[in-house]
C-alpha cells in the first residue's frame, strides 16, 4: 500500500470525524476522499487528531479467491495494458 493512499481517520477540534483515504497532503493541508467518494480538504491546523491506518481495508484476496480465480483475475488485468 503507498503511503499516500493509506486509510485516515480525522478529527477536528470541534468534534466532526472524517474516514477516507488520503488523497493528497502538504505542510499545511490534507485531502482526503471519504467514504462516499467526496474531496475533503481539511487544514491540519483545525485537526485535533490526524490517525494513518496500517493496514488497507480490503481483505486479503487469497481469503475470497481460489488459487484459480486469482490467476484469471490477473490474467485479465495484464489484457488492459495499454488500453
Amino acid at each position: 500500500m503507498l503511503p499516500i493512499n493509506r486509510p485516515v481517520r480525522l478529527v477536528t477540534k470541534d468534534g466532526r470525524t472524517f474516514r477516507g483515504r488520503r488523497l493528497n497532503e502538504d505542510t499545511h493541508t490534507v485531502q482526503i476522499i471519504d467514504d462516499q467518494e467526496r474531496l475533503l480538504s481539511l487544514t491540519k491546523a483545525d485537526l485535533k487528531s490526524y490517525e494513518l491506518g496500517k493496514t488497507s481495508p480490503m481483505p486479503p484476496a487469497g481469503s475470497t479467491l481460489s488459487g484459480d480465480d486469482i490467476a484469471d483475475l490477473i490474467a485479465y488485468l495484464l489484457t488492459l495494458k495499454g488500453q
